[in-house]
């Protein structure tokens, strides 16, 4: 079992995206998951100098590794939001992430990406009478507000997207689609590098100042100015170069495993339409078929980031024997682990904060909003769009919580673990 993430050992990142650290540039991007990459892409074909700098390796962190399922709604839920802020903020939430599914379709014509979209749906898992009716909750509200076309799955419909007798009830959304998240993070790499922009790898951002009008941000390879500068490291926002950033964002660990192929005939036993599947709890499991039919099952059995691999693909894999216990032969291949960047409210955010621009915070949801989040924030600062609904709400952080070790998620884990337990 290799502890790699599949989606990179099936599409390894191509060469000669790198460059080295100018003097200066119009806008710097910290960070080059999809959040940086979208807002970087709009920015270069406007015309404007763009450089994007990661700690790590180019699209290294989670956008390349996830889950790679795509669906409207936020981690909160538009039904939370409606509730806080109200059916304005709420519908213009929705249509936003709505979006999002749209534009990910979009970039995948671009001639640099091809990400493999499959357009099989997701579906919500669950069992008993308790979650059947919440979900019949869930489908009406929405159904009344946007219109959509979910539909409730009882034991006589859930095998129409599930194998297996451990599920008999669920939500299934047509809109969902599956991506490659290594092609898709690598192909719009390739069209940021395309359109003019300039990408440095391993180079951490260690501070900023303000300097003739716009910032200096410092680097372990230098300085750089630059006119506006966007955070955009999600999961893996540190107390560098912001620490009033880093109070506001939790980065949180998920755990994933991919199968061997298990060929067409048996994965479709399992996931008979392809959608992408995930269980309806706190500590939750996703899944999903891979375009080259092996089972990929994600989660966590607590938050923290730094679960031992080997024990984290026991757990996942006997998740997977659990929902499908004829599964139990089918040898796992790969094993790895990535972060999620988790606000306190779950709502993801667009801001400003010591003097730097920032989006982020999607919670799990990351694939579709970080794309259109980048492109909205990017739209804000050429002009060309109103300020996104994300931008106009409060990202606030506890008290207790100053950036560096999230101490509260092993007592959150052992509750979650305890109210899942229980139906709650």
């Amino acid at each position: 079992m290799k502890q790699f993430p599949f989606w990179v050992d099936d599409y390894p990142r191509p060469d000669g995206l790198t460059s080295e650290l100018p003097d200066e540039t119009d806008y710097l991007i910290v960070g080059t998951g999809l959040t940086g990459m979208s807002a970087g892409l709009r920015l270069a074909e406007a015309g404007h100098g763009v450089t994007l700098i990661d700690a790590g390796e180019i699209a290294g962190g989670a956008s390349s590794v996830n889950g790679g399922m795509v669906s409207p709604d936020i981690k909160a839920g538009v039904d939370t939001v409606h509730a806080f802020y109200g059916p304005k903020v709420a519908a213009e939430m929705w249509a936003s992430s709505v979006r999002s599914v749209d534009l990910i379709k979009d970039l995948d014509q671009r001639p640099g990406i091809d990400a493999l979209i499959h357009e099989g749906g997701l579906a919500a898992l669950g069992r008993g009478g308790r979650q059947l009716r919440a979900f019949d909750r869930d489908v009406a509200w929405y159904r009344k507000r946007f219109a959509v076309e979910w539909e409730v799955l009882d034991a006589r419909t859930i095998h129409e997207v599930v194998g297996g007798d451990y599920f008999n009830v669920g939500i299934y959304e047509p809109e969902g689609i599956g991506v490659h998240p290594a092609r898709l993070s690598f192909g719009l790499a390739t069209e940021v590098k395309r359109a003019g922009a300039v990408m440095v790898e391993h180079c951490e951002a260690t501070g900023m100042e303000k300097n003739d009008g716009g910032l200096r941000v410092s680097t372990n390879k230098g300085s750089i100015r630059s006119g506006e500068v966007i955070l955009a490291t999600n999961g893996y926002t540190t107390r560098e170069p912001s620490k009033e950033l880093a109070r506001l964002m939790v980065p949180v660990g998920s755990y994933i495993i991919a199968t061997e192929p298990l060929g067409l005939r048996r994965a479709e036993s399992v996931f008979p339409g392809g959608a992408m599947t995930y269980t309806r709890k706190r500590l939750l499991n996703y899944m999903r078929r891979t375009p080259d039919d092996r089972l990929l099952i994600g989660g966590r059995r607590n938050l923290a980031t730094n679960l031992d691999l080997g024990e984290s693909a026991a757990d996942l894999r006997e998740s997977l024997i659990t929902y499908w216990p004829d599964l139990e032969d089918v040898e796992i291949t790969h094993v790895w682990g990535g972060q999620l960047g988790i606000p306190f409210d779950l709502i993801p955010h667009i801001g400003r904060i010591d003097g730097a621009w920032y989006a982020m915070g999607y919670g799990g949801h990351g694939v579709g909003l970080s794309v259109q989040l980048g492109y909205e924030l990017a739209g804000m600062l050429l002009g060309e769009d109103p300020p996104s609904i994300f931008s106009q709400i409060p990202h606030n952080g506890k008290f207790y919580y100053g950036g560096k070790r999230p101490w509260f998620l092993t007592p959150a884990s052992v509750l979650y673990r305890t109210l899942d337990k229980v139906g709650m």
